[in-house]
């Protein structure tokens, strides 16, 4: 792991990188483990089901946005990792420590 991957260690981490996982695999629809343009607005919608009551469309620039910001090998497809790395930096912005 470099140091670009930090390891979670506390348990609010570790909660809500499992329910990212969670949404990740929800919003892969063909199972192959990555989320694709067509797979984005589903992950999207489900992750702002967690913060808002209110009705969510993702528009189209919202898409590549979120896979310009999130695909870091470019080959415009999230991996498991990539949307890990993701959820990571989203926790330490926010201020929740990850080394325990």
């Amino acid at each position: 792991m470099n140091s670009n991957e930090p390891k979670p260690q506390t348990h609010q981490a570790k909660a809500r990188l499992k329910a990212a996982r969670s949404i990740f695999e929800l919003a892969d629809t063909n199972k192959d483990g990555y989320i694709t343009f067509d797979e984005v607005p589903k992950l999207l919608i489900e992750t702002n089901k967690l913060i808002s009551d209110e009705k969510y469309v993702p528009t189209k620039e919202e898409i590549d946005s979120w896979i310009h910001m999130t695909d870091l090998n470019k080959d415009k497809k999230v991996s498991i990792h990539e949307f890990e790395v993701l959820i990571l930096k989203a926790l330490q912005a926010q201020g929740i420590d990850l080394d325990g």
